[in-house]
């Protein structure tokens, strides 16, 4: 009787194992399909080198003032729920940018204690 028990155990843990690969795999396919699906529709938007925006001000909800980067050129524009509108082209020299920090410099052990100690 123990011997049937213990048999039928280990082919329950058998088929267990199997449904479970099964499922694995269906999840990989569909993964792997909703991914190309999402590559084509075009929403993830590819990254570009020619436009980016620099700086963002919330000016109301859902109103935003966003300076956008264009080429080599700077412009200001009004960014709402549901429009975007051209404010005006800004000149380099008239903004001012914060230098960028090195993220390849990482800062001692003994002045992150320091600045801790002050505080």
């Amino acid at each position: 009787m123990t011997v049937l028990i213990s048999g039928s155990s280990t082919l329950a843990n058998v088929l267990q194992l199997i449904s479970l690969i099964i499922v694995f795999v269906i999840m990989l396919v569909a993964v792997y399909y909703t991914t190309r699906w999402l590559a084509k529709s075009g929403v993830i938007q590819p990254r570009t080198e020619n436009i980016s925006i620099v700086e963002t001000y919330r000016v109301a909800p859902n109103r935003h003032i966003q300076i956008v980067k264009i080429g080599t050129k700077y412009v200001a524009i009004g960014v709402g729920k549901e429009e975007i509108a051209y404010l005006t082209e800004l000149e380099e020299d008239s903004l001012h940018f914060k230098p960028v920090p090195d993220m390849n410099e990482t800062p001692s052990f003994k002045d992150i204690l320091k600045k801790l100690q002050k505080k």
